[in-house]
């Protein structure tokens, strides 16, 4: 729940002011007090004065007079609003008192009036009384007993008067008049609290006065600007009324700099969301054609029994102009291409595209890398109104001789991985898409197995730090060096690696694209296939390179097929995915390894006894059956998110 600021004030200033003025009114209470107190004190002192005087007119030792004295103490008690008024004979050597005369005021106690009375003597001269008579001057003192809480004057009277008039100074006597304390502050304490409920509510009146005021001119406006604000905030789709706030004040002001900025958001909010709507229709098209553009190229990994192939591209923007390319031709030869086209961004991706889909058809013709490259070049050239160009390589590697024959179009030199860093010939010859015409040598280079042919464009080379240095030839072959014997797709993360570390976090400058084809070993077959029935011929031919028995094949093929088409119809199902085996052959021992990562699956589980199979119930169970009876083992794990099935069979040769 919110709270508003005017209730938040009010809470914050009414116990202010209330503390003030309680504060003030303690200060004006003891002021008041103590001066009430003075006058009291002073009016006193004059009362009993003026008794004093009036007693030296009488005779302390004549009875007479006592009885006189006494109706006159009275009448002074009433006159005076005093309580008790006494006249007494003090002894101080013997501590002790006596009554000459006695009146009684209104208030006055009945153990006062049977214990107080003329003639009566009783124990102690207090210090006021000493005082008094020593100094010779009136003295004070307060005393609460059963007698009640009084405040005293002490009178000293050292003369009377005798019967003939004449001033005797033989004597000490007291006038002791004493005054109800209560009665002193009762009347002060009822005005003064009557002062404090007027200061307190006045004090609430101009709170109340403040607070309408600021309400009004504050809290209103305040309220009324935020809840605009979120009304703003909240409701894009509907016109907010301007604030109207009358006045000059700093809220008329906020008022109208919140219109003003509420017309510029909305104007720059409709601007933005037209920017916005033709980016995103732009970001949707690249997307699209960032798709297309990754559609047209080979799957970044694929391994027969001839070549292992990696690929990595990374344009620098959504679509770039690098392109590579392989395929097996019909002859069982393997095409390889990597280009790199002139710019970056859209109209580079378009060209790209072109040229990728020039190099595909005139491979498939098993047409020689010179040749390719000068029907390209001229298709190119005849079509380029951009003068835009592309730097091509392509490498053609036929496994029965294991030559690779090769040539390229301007593109950076390449390098073969063997026992040592080989660099391969450069032609220098132009790029293509610029001249028609143009002839493209080709040279040859033997490869044996384990050689890896590392492929790249030069968005690698010229990667940039954040010093705006350029990584480099010597640090890639320096990395391609550190990297010998090693498999394709190891090389072509080593670069990679080796690449960032260098540029840092800097922003890539070029499209970067790698592709490694490596002469696998010959005692493992691998192949990277998708889960699709078709692909099984590609399985089949490569047992049929194996050099072990026609039976021995037949019955490898047969394994190779139960597990396949479990892993086609299990693993993935309808969304398919990859397969990887190897195919391992250790003298008589031959070892088929499937690697998927579809979902668990288990074969070597619930596989029916041949007694026990239902052909109506038990769809699949006597191929697997029949599967791992053949062989003479058999694992299965589940790792790194992988299904691994392992089966062994001894093969006579």
């Amino acid at each position: 729940m919110k709270h508003s600021i005017f209730w938040k004030l009010v809470l914050i200033i009414l116990p202010l002011a209330l503390l003030i003025d309680l504060g003030m009114l303690a200060a004006a209470y003891k002021v008041n007090y103590d001066s009430n107190l003075e006058h009291c004190r002073e009016d006193l002192e004059n009362v009993t004065e003026m008794i004093a005087d009036t007693y030296k007119l009488f005779d302390p030792y004549d009875l007479e007079d006592h009885k006189y004295m006494d109706s006159y103490f009275e009448k002074m008690c009433e006159t005076y609003d005093l309580k008790y008024l006494y006249a007494e004979r003090p002894d101080i050597e013997n501590d002790t008192f006596t009554y000459l005369a006695i009146g009684f005021g209104e208030g006055a106690s009945e153990n006062a009036k049977s214990e107080r009375y003329s003639g009566y003597t009783g124990s102690g001269v207090d210090k006021a009384k000493v005082k008094a008579i020593e100094e010779s001057k009136p003295a004070f003192r307060y005393q609460d007993n059963r007698y009640g809480k009084v405040l005293i004057c002490y009178m000293p009277v050292k003369e009377y008067y005798d019967s003939n008039d004449k001033l005797v100074n033989k004597t000490v006597s007291l006038i002791g008049a004493e005054m109800s304390v209560d009665d002193i502050f009762s009347e002060f304490i009822t005005k003064f609290a009557r002062a404090a409920a007027l200061v307190f509510l006045t004090t609430l009146l101009i709170i109340l006065v403040i607070g309408f005021f600021f309400r009004r001119k504050v809290s209103k406006p305040a309220r009324l600007i935020s809840k605009r604000m979120a009304d703003f905030m909240s409701d894009r789709e509907n016109n907010i009324e301007p604030i109207v706030i009358k006045g000059n004040d700093e809220f008329a002001e906020m008022a109208g700099s919140f219109n003003s900025m509420a017309r510029e958001i909305d104007r720059y909010v409709k601007d933005i969301s037209e920017l916005n709507h033709e980016k995103a229709k732009q970001a949707a098209e690249l997307k699209i054609a960032r798709n297309i553009q990754l559609g047209l190229l080979e799957p970044n990994e694929f391994c027969n029994m001839d070549a292992d192939i990696f690929a990595y591209m990374l344009p620098a923007k959504n679509v770039g102009g690098d392109l590579y390319d392989y395929q097996v031709l019909k002859n069982g030869k393997v095409c390889v291409v990597i280009a790199d086209v002139s710019g970056m961004g859209v109209s580079a991706s378009l060209f790209m595209s072109r040229a990728i889909t020039l190099l595909h058809q005139y491979a498939e013709a098993e047409l020689s890398p010179g040749e390719i490259l000068f029907r390209y070049n001229n298709h190119l050239a005849e079509r380029n109104p951009n003068t835009m160009f592309i730097t091509t390589f392509v490498g053609i590697y036929d496994p029965k001789t294991n030559e690779l024959v090769y040539s390229d179009a301007g593109h950076n030199k390449l390098y073969v991985l063997s026992d040592e860093l080989i660099e391969l010939n450069n032609s220098y010859a132009m790029a293509a898409g610029i001249v028609s015409g143009e002839t493209y040598p080709e040279s040859t280079i033997r490869l044996k197995t384990g050689d890896t042919l590392f492929m790249y464009t030069d968005g690698v080379t010229e990667a940039k730090n954040t010093e705006d240095e350029l990584f480099g030839d010597d640090a890639l072959k320096q990395t391609l060096s550190d990297n010998l014997g090693k498999s394709g797709k190891d090389v072509l993360n080593a670069v990679l690696q080796s690449v960032n570390d260098f540029s840092n976090g800097a922003a890539q400058s070029d499209d970067i694209t790698i592709l490694t084809m490596t002469v696998p070993r010959k005692d493992a077959i691998r192949l990277h296939i998708t889960a699709k029935k078709e692909n099984l011929a590609d399985v089949n031919k490569a047992i049929d390179s194996l050099d072990i028995s026609d039976d021995g094949k037949y019955s490898l093929k047969l394994i190779a097929e139960e597990m396949f088409i479990n892993i086609c119809s299990y693993a993935y199902g309808r969304r398919g995915g990859e397969i990887d085996i190897t195919i391992k052959a250790e003298g008589r021992a031959v070892t088929l390894t499937f690697e998927d990562s579809g979902k668990p699956f288990d074969p070597t589980k619930d596989v029916t006894d041949l007694q026990d199979y239902d052909a109506d119930t038990r769809i699949g169970g006597l191929g697997r059956f029949l599967t791992f009876e053949t062989a003479d083992s058999y694992s299965y794990e589940r790792s790194d998110g992988k299904n691994i099935l392992r089966i062994t069979k001894n093969i006579d040769k």
